[in-house]
């Protein structure tokens, strides 16, 4: 029975993470009005905006900058952080080769680069892609590396 209830919260806990990771779409006006001032602030006039709430506190706002960039901010009480996503052709040959080495048949389902409070690092998001037609993604893993490529850690989710 102790089994079982360990597993269960394990189990559960993952979901969270992976909700985490992705959130519920929210229309800007669900947005608290200090984020969304904070957004247009930052961002200037951008008018597609898709608004995701991650937890009671924390949304992000994922949109198409100037220069065709998917960009996202994540907004919270503790600060902002701002998100880069990179396109496939353009990922790190280091930080590619690293997940290649420790997980041979995981895939990269996102890679950005990450700011926080001036300290710049990339995220990378990678897991299995399983189903024959529906391939979801499974046994996924956040990994953080340094801007020159070098692993700093990683974290089920």
């Amino acid at each position: 029975m102790k089994k079982l209830l360990i597993f269960a919260s394990a189990l559960l806990l993952c979901q969270t993470l992976l909700f985490a990771q992705n959130g519920k779409s929210v229309s800007e006006k669900d947005v608290p009005e200090r984020y969304v001032k904070d957004f247009h602030r930052q961002a200037g006039n951008i008018d597609k905006v898709d608004w995701r709430i991650i937890d009671t506190l924390i949304y992000d706002a994922r949109f198409v900058n100037e220069s065709g960039t998917e960009t996202a901010y994540r907004f919270s009480p503790k600060g902002t952080e701002t998100r880069w996503y990179i396109e496939e052709k353009y990922y790190p040959h280091a930080i590619v080769e690293k997940i290649k080495e420790t997980h041979p048949n995981y895939k990269i389902k996102e890679l950005y680069i990450l700011l926080i409070k001036n300290k710049s690092t990339y995220q990378v998001l990678a897991g299995q892609r399983k189903g024959l037609f529906s391939k979801k993604w499974k046994n996924m893993r956040l990994m953080n590396f340094e801007i020159d490529g070098k692993f700093i850690d990683e974290v089920e989710l």
